[in-house]
Formats: structure tokens, C-alpha cells, sequence
């Protein structure tokens, strides 16, 4: 192979050349200036006691086989997703045991603490939460004033609250 001196004497003849013809073949100049220097790296890195004929057109063979080997290692790639692709599911669609089981007991203890409510308070909360009502229907359909279904709403939350809070912490 040739020596250093030869090596930058390659470089200066046939670089420009070679970048040129990467980038026209790639249409990305940073890739091309990238397999421009790796295809001397790589004829930097021939055994020495080999001939070069033609240096030019082993450069452009090398260059060749670099770009063959990158659109290789492009295509073989498994397609990446963004993370915020809402097909995209990295949670386990199942709850774990503890959530469920926490959930559960949750449930149980609002169930009791609405079991506990006076009738009007319950079908005032029962319209308000699950119906969508507003007071003023409540009101109408319970025979009180808006102001006082809003309030009947405001207690059965409250006593609800007091309920969970004072039992065993889980909601």
C-alpha cells in the first residue's frame, strides 16, 4: 500500500470526488462526509505489503460497499414508534393484584358509607352524581327549593367523606 505522504496525496486528488459522489448517491452531506473519511480510514487500515494499482477506484469501492452496508443496517432497523403514539401501549392493560384488590375495598366502603345516608340525601346524590341533574331539577323532583337540594348534595358528600376518612385508609 501506499505510505502517509501517498495516503494525503490520495486524500487531496480524490476527496472532493468522492464526497461529491456520495452525496449526489445519499442526498445527506453529513453522511457522505462521514463514509468520505470512514473509506480512507479504511484504506489507511490495508495490510502493507499489497499492491495498489488503481487507489481511486478502490476508493469508490469502498465507498460503495459503506453506503451498501448503511442502507443495510437502515432497513434492517425495527421501525421506531414515538413514545407519545397513542397506539402505543407500554402499560400492562391489566391492573396488578394490590390496585385491584385496593379498588375493591374502596368500592365496599363507599357502598356502605351511601347505604348509611337518609333516603333524600341519597337520591339527591344518587341524581346529582350518576344522572348528570342539576339542583334545580333535583329540587323540583324532590319538592325543595334549588338552594336546598344543593344543600342536601353538599351533606351526602360530606357525610360520605366522614365515612372513608374514619375507616381503615385505603381511599
Amino acid at each position: 500500500m501506499t505510505d502517509r505522504l501517498d495516503l494525503t496525496r490520495l486524500y487531496r486528488l480524490h476527496a472532493g470526488d468522492l464526497n461529491g459522489y456520495l452525496r449526489q448517491r445519499l442526498r445527506c452531506p453529513a453522511l457522505a462526509d462521514d463514509l468520505c473519511q470512514e473509506a480512507f480510514l479504511r484504506l489507511s487500515q490495508r495490510p502493507c505489503n499489497e499492491g495498489l494499482e488503481e487507489p481511486r477506484a478502490y476508493l469508490f469501492r469502498i465507498a460503495n460497499n459503506l453506503m451498501i452496508d448503511h442502507h443495510r443496517r437502515c432497513y434492517s432497523r425495527i421501525d421506531h414508534q414515538p413514545l407519545d403514539d397513542p397506539h402505543l401501549c407500554l402499560a400492562c392493560p391489566y391492573s396488578c393484584p394490590e390496585t385491584a384488590t385496593e379498588s375493591a375495598l374502596c368500592q365496599r366502603q363507599l357502598r356502605r358509607a351511601m347505604a348509611s345516608l337518609p333516603p333524600r340525601l341519597l337520591q339527591a346524590l344518587t341524581w346529582h352524581r350518576l344522572e348528570g341533574l342539576t339542583q334545580a331539577e333535583i329540587g323540583r323532583r324532590i319538592g325543595v327549593s334549588e338552594r336546598m337540594a344543593g344543600r342536601y348534595i353538599a351533606q351526602a358528600l360530606e357525610r360520605c367523606r366522614n365515612e372513608l376518612v374514619g375507616s381503615a385508609p385505603l381511599c
